[in-house]
């Protein structure tokens, strides 16, 4: 168990420090403006779902194989897995970036509905590519628990992505809007090639074991890992579903609402480049957890462990809903102060509003995805996803029409909501995986003594305030945690470095459970 956390952590870590150096998108409005922006983002769900399509769930069925193998002590087997998913991957990356090179023209024409958006489409297909190579190695690593390798892949490829960014954004100033985006695009391509290398270097200090049963011929391997792998990819389509439902029906349904070209345009950018950003911050948290989740669940239940299977899963939803839902009434609650901050838009306040409850159900969706995958259920979230992007669909087709671009987030809201709750519900096969009082109603508490807190504080126009409320409010939700005896010593443990000491003095104070 603690192996999971710990290796959550460390992804968490890892992701959140990318996510700090990612910052660089608070430079974009100004850079670039809301049209620049949305030119910037209308290729990102494209690339999004080629790269899911290309390499998708090869990751997750990677770390599942190895860590069955692992399990078994056939490491030479694990070994062989990573030797075929890099020829599978590699391969599929290398037709992904071809064809969405290629394309790129009739994409940006039929899809985005705005033709200067080819170069930005074009200059994220080389990363494609680079990324396939990466995930084949991260979802070896994965297998065996050690996590370190992705977080620091993960740091280094944003480093090189923001360097780039910026530098080409500037450079290319003389060029126009529609040079600087694609400039912007590129910088995933760098990122990519930096982050793959990084890998590759650090595979001489990570020590595995190399003995250990008979590596079997790649064919067979190659046929489990497809037949796990087709139904992660499409249920890992979800995000990439999302924003494609958006970038095909939002522009048109701005369309028929009277708005021209430009002025669509630059609404898509508040919804894709201002409100989903801060919404997908609390995912980083989530995303670990499930990439952690996956192979511990498949090692109990290729050793015969349904139980610590299932105690793994209730760790993981707790731990899900002890950070996603101060985050999301966090966001709800100072939605406006803080794209004003950020952004300079206060208007795009009603959009994270709209889109924040997104947070807690997405990551329940995801990690309840990842629960189940981890036993083999691999077709139960991809059939609860087709469900829910039915729902998206409708909702976003009449919402957009009727409320404009906020629509958008409630659609993706309400489809979440299918996904998580089929998902959680087809979790109950493997035991008791809820535990109401640790996993809602103590979080929950807390959750309310931020509300109340942030509610009542003077923000108005100041943007020094709306920062400050962010760290109020965090305090203040550790104050109700530590009330409502919603945080346990082994949660503080899983902190690198501090959280032994810090859980040795609060159990002094007498603050929270032994």
């Amino acid at each position: 168990m603690g192996g999971f956390l710990q290796g959550a952590t460390l992804l968490a870590l890892g992701g959140l420090l990318s996510r700090l150096l990612g910052l660089y998108r608070l430079l974009l409005p100004t850079l670039l403006g809301p049209e620049g922006v949305g030119l910037y983002h209308m290729a990102y769900p494209i690339y999004a779902a080629t790269l899911a399509i290309s390499t998708g769930g090869l990751p997750v069925a990677i770390s599942k194989m190895v860590a069955d193998a692992a399990a078994r002590g056939a490491h030479q087997e694990a070994r062989r897995v990573l030797t075929v998913a890099m020829v599978l991957l590699t391969s599929l990356g290398l037709l992904g970036a071809l064809g969405l090179y290629l394309l790129s023209p009739w994409l940006a024409q039929h899809v985005t509905r705005d033709a200067r958006a080819a170069l930005s489409i074009a200059a994220v297909a080389p990363a494609v590519l680079l990324v396939a190579g990466m995930s084949a190695m991260r979802g070896f690593y994965q297998g065996y628990q050690v996590m370190w390798p992705t977080a620091l892949s993960q740091v280094v490829e944003q480093v090189v992505r923001v360097g780039a960014l910026v530098t080409l954004v500037v450079a290319l100033q003389p060029q126009g809007i529609t040079a600087q985006a694609a400039g912007a695009a590129s910088g995933a391509s760098f990122g990519a090639l930096a982050g793959f290398l990084v890998l590759l270097a650090v595979r001489g200090t990570v020590h595995l074991p190399r003995t250990g049963g008979k590596a079997p011929s790649m064919r067979p391997l190659l046929r489990t890992l497809l037949v796990l792998a087709v139904p992660i990819t499409v249920a890992g389509l979800g995000v990439p579903l999302m924003q494609l439902v958006d970038l095909v029906l939002v522009p048109a349904r701005l369309a028929a609402l009277g708005l021209g070209e430009h002025a669509r345009t630059g609404l898509y950018g508040e919804l894709s480049g201002y409100g989903m950003p801060l919404v997908a911050l609390p995912g980083i948290i989530s995303g670990a957890i499930a990439v952690a989740l996956v192979p511990t669940v498949a090692a109990f239940s290729a050793s015969g462990n349904r139980s610590g299977a299932a105690r793994t899963v209730r760790e993981a939803l707790r731990a899900t809903l002890l950070w996603t839902l101060p985050a999301a009434t966090g966001l709800y609650v100072l939605a406006t102060p803080l794209t004003r901050t950020l952004f300079g838009s206060g208007s795009a306040g009603t959009i994270v509003q709209a889109l924040s409850p997104s947070v807690v159900l997405f990551a329940l969706a995801q990690v309840s995805a990842a629960g189940l995958q981890g036993v083999g259920e691999t077709w139960l979230p991809l059939r609860n996803l087709g469900y829910a992007a039915v729902a998206k669909i409708a909702l976003t087709w009449v919402l957009v029409g009727t409320m404009g671009v906020s629509g958008a987030g409630l659609g993706t809201v309400g489809a979440y909501l299918i996904w998580a709750a089929l998902n959680v519900v087809g979790l109950r096969r493997l035991g008791r995986v809820f535990a109401i009082g640790d996993q809602v109603v103590r979080p929950l508490a807390a959750t309310a003594v931020m509300a109340i807190v942030l509610f009542a504080l003077p923000i108005g126009e100041s943007r020094l305030r709306a920062i400050l409320a962010v760290f109020v409010g965090l305090c203040a939700y550790f104050a109700g945690l530590l009330v409502a005896g919603g945080l346990r010593g082994s949660d503080l443990e899983e902190i690198p470095m501090l959280g032994p000491r810090l859980r040795r003095g609060l159990e002094w104070l007498g603050l929270i459970r032994r």
